[in-house]
């Protein structure tokens, strides 16, 4: 297993920096285009269209990727693979249909004001083509077709982001044009994506496979909605607690801050797909403690990096109105890990305890969203950052907890927990060392990349001490 992990995680990490590398590498453009209010409302959008793609098809992906391994056949793979699309499908133009009929009280309930019904409707069109090309991309992932998804993913980034800021630039339509930009590059990436999975489609619906992916999903659609609250209360929390344009600066941070996500990312697509085809393997636990090894040897030095750096990657990115988002940067980039570290805990989702896993997040999001009351009006976009990373550290601690007691995963704790205490310890430290005001300021630059080295080296020697007695116990 190990073999294929790191072979697919290339493919998807290869795919992950083109798919999420690229919006991070045109940020300076979109800066420039709208401003920070216009940034804001366009997070807030997004954070509604995130909502949607959870709820709509009630999570059928998700059924779909838990039994689609376990099916004995072509033809049964087939069924479950056409009965999941029709069914996502059809949840869409329905949502389409209704979102279009409301779509005034619509607009003033996600922006909270008027005058943006056009860009809140080619966002409702975008969010149901959308779905369709989401389920059809994804399915290539869980048959384990990475270059089919790569090649999928990558056409609809390219494609959105291109036409999308040619909109904007060549019209000066704002907003509204990267939505029209999502719509063509999901109707290219959809039909791209069923082309290359067209062996498992037909003109098919099995009620009885629909139920069955059905009653797996639908007790996560609680956890997805909790997942959304998680991910997102900070911006909603800012919206309504600040303005859009704090959205906008904290957006444009959490941005950058999801650097680290983007080159750690093909361990996330990667990692999943190959649990549920191997974990009945005796092998699978201890090889899965390697690769959490691995994982934290290459992500800690690249959150201390961002750490270290933020402000002047920041002052890279952006232009002066978003500067004051650095201060966020190390926080977010120690969320945005840990939020997606729960894929190291499968047990929950091997023996199937949604409900379990629905109260998880659950809870996760109720503190989150309590800490970001509590921590805005007295921190500002800091304490939204600071209730993000509290709330993503319980519900990696309440994972864990539960998975290890379901399916044990023996992981070198000692070990982790000197690795981790060298990156915060760097961490603190990059709050306290000046900016690089000027490159020629070759002693502070010299100082940051010392101290990320030297503690980089300490966490190798932490996690691979003694590593051979650790393989053969």
């Amino acid at each position: 297993m190990i073999r294929q992990f790191f072979k697919d995680s290339f493919l998807y990490g290869l795919a992950s920096i083109i798919v999420q590398g690229i919006p991070i590498l045109i940020l300076p453009v979109y800066v420039r285009l709208l401003p920070p209010s216009d940034y804001g409302a366009m997070e807030i959008i997004l954070i509604f269209a995130a909502l949607i793609n959870l709820t709509v098809a009630l999570e059928i992906n998700q059924g779909f990727a838990r039994h689609y391994p376990d099916a004995k056949t072509t033809a049964e793979k087939r069924e479950y693979a056409s009965t999941a699309l029709w069914f996502t499908a059809a949840a869409y133009g329905l949502f389409v249909l209704v979102a279009l009929m409301c779509l005034r009280p619509l607009t003033a309930l996600i922006l909270h004001s008027s005058g943006w019904e056009k860009t809140i409707g080619v966002a409702i069109v975008a969010m149901g083509v959308n779905g369709v090309h989401l389920l059809l991309q994804n399915q290539l992932r869980w048959q384990l077709k990475p270059m089919a998804y790569i090649t999928a993913s990558t056409t609809y980034v390219c494609l959105s982001v291109a036409v999308g800021i040619w909109i904007i630039a060549r019209y000066h339509t704002g907003v509204v044009g990267i939505f029209y930009g999502q719509i063509m590059g999901a109707v290219v990436a959809g039909c791209c994506a069923w082309f290359m999975g067209r062996d498992n489609y037909g003109l098919l619906f099995k009620w009885s496979k629909c139920k069955e992916m059905l009653a797996f999903s639908l007790p996560l659609i609680p956890a997805s909605i909790s997942i959304i609250v998680a991910a997102y209360v900070d911006r909603i929390a800012i919206q309504n607690m600040m303005t859009l344009n704090d959205v906008g600066i904290y957006s444009v941070g959490f941005r950058v801050a999801s650097i680290a996500n983007v080159v750690m990312a093909g361990i996330f697509f990667s990692l999943t797909p190959l649990i549920y085809q191997h974990y009945r393997k005796t092998s699978t636990p201890g090889e899965l403690a390697t690769i959490f090894t691995y994982f934290l040897c290459g992500t800690l030095p690249i959150i201390m990096g961002m750490a270290m750096f933020s402000r002047e990657i920041l002052r890279l990115f952006a232009t002066p109105p978003y500067y004051s988002a650095w201060v966020i940067i190390p926080i977010l980039s120690v969320a945005s890990i840990l939020s997606k570290m729960y894929i190291f805990a499968p047990g929950l989702d091997i023996e199937k305890k949604t409900k379990k896993i629905a109260l998880i997040n659950i809870v996760a999001a109720v503190i989150n969203a309590a800490l970001n009351i509590l921590l805005i009006p007295r921190f500002g976009i800091a304490g939204s950052a600071l209730a993000t990373l509290i709330s993503a550290a319980v519900l990696l601690y309440a994972y864990m907890r539960a998975s290890q007691k379901l399916y044990p995963i023996p992981y070198p704790w000692g070990k982790i927990v000197k690795a981790c205490v060298a990156a915060i310890f760097v961490i603190i430290l990059s709050y306290y060392v000046p900016v690089m005001t000027n490159y020629s300021d070759w002693l502070t630059m010299s100082g940051k990349f010392l101290a990320v080295i030297v503690a980089s080296i300490l966490i190798f020697r932490f996690l691979f001490k003694g590593e051979a007695s650790f393989r053969n116990s």
